[in-house]
Order: structure tokens, then sequence, then C-alpha cells
């Protein structure tokens, strides 16, 4: 069954352009079960291989204390992976870049009305940054990692591509990938499924096939934002606000607006005769607006700071757009603007378009780009 897999596995890595036999590369090994088989194949596959773990934070400070990942035990995890299948294994310090770029991001974003995507953030300026930069210092020409998402080269110009489990992909968080990164960036898991993974983890006597998943924001504590932000002693302070329908009714009161974002209805605490949901923060007044489940749809947002994979479209553009992770692909148009941002059109409405998060686009199952939703207007 191995042999099997693994050359399923690798059989995109015998065609890469440029990866040789023997060449060095930098596993980012998180401690989990992806990661770790990752690398093993890597290892078996006659490359030579340095996994490291990212310590991010500092899991003593008030807010982090309770994470879920990238924990002491995850990283004695790793290690033990490295030992077992015979390569180095390093912890590398990125806690000030995460906490100036990710953790601070994710507060800024949250206080400004917005609903962050800190995954993304982390993605991109710290595994396909940042690491990439100590991969070059090592002499690594490559940083592999354990995402479910497929890197092809055709016509002189890489593609990046959703995996081949629609259950695992992870495409829709690597959208800001370029024709640089790309070029030095593996993905071995692409053509597996999390069930063939565990198997393959198995096979190599990889003492963590079975370990669970971790999904949550690994430095929230608790799985509460709003907690985690006052850990961090930032609650703005503004107090008390108002729950206003969109017809102008004052309909209750919150304890701030950051606590909610767009598409909640539960933890609300008021009374109305049909189901409400967020709409819209509004940090300015410490407003929260509420409507009713067709107030929540939108056919138009308008995406800033895009990223394109080869390069910006020249005009408009119409492709699938997802608007969130696990969001179906909806037909768009992608227009430019004058001041630099994207206006997006849907075909039929979408349900909850939250400022903060990615907008990302793709064709024939290519990531063509991405951006973030922006909560301004035209």
């Amino acid at each position: 069954m191995i042999g099997g897999l693994l050359a399923h596995a690798l059989a995109p890595l015998r065609s890469h352009p440029s990866l040789r036999p023997g060449d060095r590369i930098l596993a980012a090994m998180s401690g989990g079960v992806d990661s770790s088989v990752m690398a093993a194949l890597l290892q078996r596959a006659g490359f030579e291989v340095i996994g490291v773990s990212m310590q991010l934070f500092d899991k003593g400070t008030a807010g982090a204390s309770a994470g879920k990942c990238c924990t002491l035990d995850d990283f004695q995890d790793a290690r033990r992976v490295a030992h077992q299948a015979g390569f180095p294994h390093y912890v590398m310090d990125f806690e000030g870049p995460f906490r100036e770029t990710v953790i601070e991001g994710f507060i800024r974003s949250y206080l400004e009305g917005e609903t962050p995507s800190p995954c993304i953030w982390c993605n991109q300026h710290l595994k396909f940054s940042a690491l990439m930069a100590r991969a070059a210092s090592l002499g690594a020409a490559f940083v592999a990692t354990g995402h479910y998402a497929g890197i092809t080269f055709s016509g002189g110009t890489w593609h990046l591509q959703k995996a081949h489990d629609p259950d695992k992909d992870q495409s829709y968080y690597l959208f800001h990938h370029t024709q640089a990164t790309l070029a030095r960036t593996l993905f071995p898991l692409a053509h597996l499924t999390k069930p063939e993974v565990r198997a393959l983890g198995a096979e190599l006597g990889l003492h963590l096939a079975e370990k669970p998943e971790s999904q949550e924001i690994c430095f929230v504590t608790q799985d509460r934002y709003d907690a985690f932000i006052e850990a961090e002693g930032r609650d703005p302070g503004r107090g008390e606000g108002e729950i206003r329908h969109l017809d102008g009714r004052v309909l209750g009161h919150h304890r701030g607006y950051w606590r909610h974002t767009v598409g909640q209805r539960r933890g609300l605490r008021i009374a109305a005769s049909e189901p409400l949901y967020v709409i819209r923060t509004e940090p300015a007044t410490n407003t929260v607006w509420v409507g009713t489940e067709r107030d929540l749809y939108r056919r138009d947002l308008i995406a800033r700071d895009l990223s394109w994979v080869q390069g910006e479209p020249v005009g408009p553009l119409a492709c699938g757009a997802r608007i969130r992770s696990r969001a179906p692909e909806a037909e768009a148009l992608v227009i430019p603007l004058p001041d630099g941002r994207f206006q997006v059109t849907f075909a039929d409405p979408q349900r909850a378009i939250a400022p903060g998060q990615a907008v990302v686009f793709y064709r024939d199952g290519e990531v063509l780009g991405g951006g973030w939703i922006d909560g301004r207007v035209l």
C-alpha cells in the first residue's frame, strides 16, 4: 500500500522543473499529522529534509496561554517524527513577526469592525516570506508545507490549484502566492485525501498518525476572540452601545461593537417577532446594526489589496469567487476601480459578506488571486 500511495503523492514532484533528488528542503512542521507525513515522505523520497517548527507566541502570555496548536507537546511530536525519519529538526523563533503581523492585525481588524482571517496573514508573511528567507540562509531552495493545495508548471508559468480532496482543499488560504513564491514552494499532499495521509503516517510508523486536528485560531483562548482581546488589554473602552434595526429602531444594547460579527444571530439578547442577524457594526458610533435574513444578502462587494498569481488581469474578469473558505464558488465579475480597489459583482446575491475576510477568485480549479473585503463604500 505505501509504495502506491508514496508514488501517488510524489508524482507531481517528479515532474517539477527544478527539483532534483538530494535537494535540500525546509519542511514546516506544526507537530500535526499532515506536516509530519509531508516531511517523512520527502525524506523517504531521497531529499535532504530540515524540519522546522515555528515558535509563534509565548504560551505564558495572558492572551495566548490556552492556544490550540504550536505547543511544546506539538514541537516534541515534530522532533520525534524527525528523529524517526532521520533528519534534523529545529524550533525557530518567529514570535516578534507573528505578534506584529498576525496578532496585532487580528485585534486591529476586529476593532475596525471587521472579521479578520489571521491564518492567511500567517501563511503570507511568515510561512512563505519569513520562513523562505530562513530557508535561503540554510541553503534550502524549497519550503514544503502540509497544505492541501496543488502547484503545477506549464507554458513557462506556475499555477496554484485546488487540492484533489475537495473536503480538505486549502487553496483559499494561499491566494497571496506569486510566481516567485510558487517556484520555491512544495505541497506534497496535493493528491492525497486525509484518510490516505493517516494511512501513510501509520505505514511510515509515525506515532501521531491518529492525532486529532486543531482547526481553531491557534492563539485564541477558549474559542472566544472577545476574551482574547480583553486579555490583551485592547478593549477600546466604548462601553455599552445601541443595537439598531436597519429601519432605525433601537432594539437593545450591547457590551461592545467588536464582540459582534456579520451574520451573527446568537447572543444579541433582543426580542423580535422574527430572527434578526448582525448586518454590520459601526465603530465610530459603537452601534451594531441588525436586520432579517434577507438583509444579509448582497450582490456586490469592494475588495482591496488584491494579489494575482499570474499578474493583474487587464479589464473586467469573469470567474468564480469565494467569500469564505468553505463557501461554494459563485459566478462573479471583477472590475478594477480608479482608486486601485476592485468591485466584485455576483450573478446571485451572497449571504453575510463580511469586511476583513478574503475574496478569492478561481477558474477551472485554479486560483487566480484574491484580496480583502473592504467595508468602505465606493
